[in-house]
């Protein structure tokens, strides 16, 4: 049965199969393994370095991939300098410094064979910004010691899928989907019948909290909609009932002057027909009596201007007989 090896004997690796380790991070069934250079965010897709007296701050929500300060050779030759004829694998588990304070962590394994600087991921699922120093402890290594038929047959890194040895920084994933899958072949959950509010309510907080100020201006904008509606109605039906009576008052208008401009052609009309019927008259007249010539040019002129005369004088006084009006 593969052994465990205990504190004495993972001193022993120091230099052989760990490098740039801190001897004084050793526990009784491992090592912790510290904060390296290199940090992946996946929100963003951003890959960024640290150094001495650098920090890498992660939000709530947020979740990065980050690489070891030390570095590891799992190959049996290094393993035999220290325990010949054996071969190791490693168990990667976090601290439970990280656990306390709500990051999230999932256990993988260093199989035989491997080397380079170990990648690991962590959440943020605490409600305030998380703050890890560079070549701070962050997960711990427990190493089991193989032997026999526990050695492995193939060691990682002589099979063609196994594409992250010799790492030194972050190893992205090389997983392959097809571009284009037919969607029969896809099963998911029907998620988009859940209620939004109801998930982020279980979520727990802070989106339960999110879930809830949603909801309130989700409300609240209803009502603001709700009255805005109303408005554009109300201001709709005036101004439909202005349109109206602007129209209205219009129409009249026209009426008025479409009357008053008939009943002043016709009486324009009138009084020339009946000025020159009357000058008719008189010439008429005058002749009938012998007066022919520069006298009676004379009488016509003067008849016409006292028939004008008197027409100003009746137009005049229409005008003035109306009603004043007061603005």
């Amino acid at each position: 049965m593969a052994k465990i090896l205990a504190d004495r004997d993972v001193r022993k690796l120091l230099g052989t199969v760990i490098f740039n380790a801190d001897e004084h991070r050793i526990n009784p069934n491992g090592i912790e393994i510290r904060l390296g250079k290199y940090v992946l965010f996946q929100s963003t897709d951003e890959e960024r370095e640290l150094g001495p007296d650098m920090f890498l701050k992660v939000l709530p929500g947020e979740s990065v991939t980050i690489s070891s300060f030390e570095k590891f050779d799992f190959h049996k030759e290094a393993i035999g300098k220290v325990f010949p004829g054996c071969d190791m694998m490693a168990l990667i588990t976090p601290t439970t410094t990280m656990m306390r304070e709500g990051i999230m962590q999932s256990t993988t394994k260093v199989d035989s064979g491997w080397d380079g600087t170990l990648n690991w991921g962590l959440r943020n699922s605490s409600i305030k910004d998380f703050i890890l120093g560079y070549c701070e402890p962050i997960f711990k290594l427990t190493f089991f010691l193989l032997e026999g038929d526990e050695i492995p047959e193939i060691p990682y890194g002589e099979r063609p899928q196994d594409r992250y040895q010799s790492v030194d920084g972050i190893a992205r994933s090389t997983r392959k989907i097809p571009a284009s899958i037919p969607k029969r072949q896809i099963v998911a959950s029907s998620v988009e019948r859940l209620d939004p509010n109801k998930q982020l309510r279980e979520a727990g907080y802070p989106f339960d909290h999110i879930g809830r100020e949603l909801t309130d201006l989700q409300g609240k904008w209803e009502v603001v909609s709700s009255d805005v509606l109303l408005l554009r109605t109300a201001i709709k039906e005036e101004t439909q009932k202005l349109s109206e009576k602007v129209d209205d008052a219009q129409n009249t208008v026209l009426e008025k002057v479409e009357n008053l401009f008939s009943r002043k052609f016709l009486q324009a009309t009138g009084g020339i027909v009946g000025c020159l019927s009357i000058m008719f008259g008189i010439v008429t007249f005058l002749k009938g009596h012998g007066v022919t010539g520069a006298a009676l040019g004379w009488v016509a002129v003067i008849g016409g201007l006292g028939i004008f005369l008197l027409i100003y004088i009746l137009s005049r006084q229409s005008h003035s007989d109306k009603p004043a009006t007061h603005s």
